[in-house]
């Protein structure tokens, strides 16, 4: 899947006649991707399926079902659909004031579209140097815990840029462009957003901001899959 030739912020397009569904866009999203696409094929131009995202508009009626929270988490990881092992589409639903750890995407490309909210992507280069990886961590949605005071060597991620998004804004992120970290800049309320990931992948590295130093790997578990909690949360 080729990255988009300028990674920025999309915005919707004009709006159609007969508005798009969420069940209708995860059948653009199987049929663009098609049978042999979809795990990382260079024939699949992300540019198109940025386009699918911002073609959906926000519609409650089409994504409440899948929303669930957990305020004892940054966020929770809700899947509608699995792709059949090509992609996973899913909603993240976001505690007020929280954020996710610094993370890349384990080679997945990701899409994202604000539904409800705004949320706030911060972008980071690589590492410059190899400061080595602490402990393994534990689940990528647990809230963002204060780096350990013990000193580390290490010198601190550059930020890339920092961009604002509202409902209906979209973005596209890729580990070839860097890392990044999305949070919940309201202290009043939640924020959804819809993601893509193709391939779908099970755990990332998340990143200490003050070292650039690795943990060895975040989980990427699910709180709830076609609207139903998991047993296991």
């Amino acid at each position: 899947m080729s990255p988009p030739q300028e990674p920025a912020v999309s915005h919707v397009l004009p709006a159609s006649t007969t508005p798009m569904t969420l069940e209708k866009l995860v059948q653009n999203i199987h049929r663009v991707l098609g049978p042999d696409g979809g795990l990382d094929s260079e024939h699949i131009d992300a540019n198109e399926i940025m386009q699918l995202m911002e073609q959906y508009s926000s519609n409650a009626t089409d994504w409440s079902k899948y929303t669930i929270f957990d305020h004892s988490r940054a966020y929770t990881r809700n899947l509608i659909d699995d792709g059949n092992g090509k992609f996973n589409l899913m909603i993240l639903a976001w505690s007020k004031g929280q954020q996710s750890p610094i993370h890349d995407h384990a080679g997945s490309h990701c899409i994202m579209k604000v539904l409800d909210g705004e949320l706030q992507e911060t972008q980071y280069e690589w590492p410059s140097a190899d400061v080595g990886e602490s402990v393994m961590a534990s689940d990528i949605t647990e809230a963002v815990q204060s780096s350990s005071s013990c000193p580390i060597k290490g010198k601190p991620l550059t930020t890339r840029q920092c961009t604002r998004l509202r409902p209906n804004e979209v973005t596209y992120i890729h580990d070839k462009i860097g890392l990044h970290r999305i949070s919940n800049p309201s202290k009043e309320g939640g924020a959804v957003s819809l993601h893509l990931y193709t391939p779908p992948y099970q755990v990332c590295k998340t990143f200490e901001e003050h070292t650039g130093r690795a943990r060895t790997g975040g989980r990427c578990t699910f709180y709830s899959v076609g609207g139903t909690r998991c047993a296991d949360q």
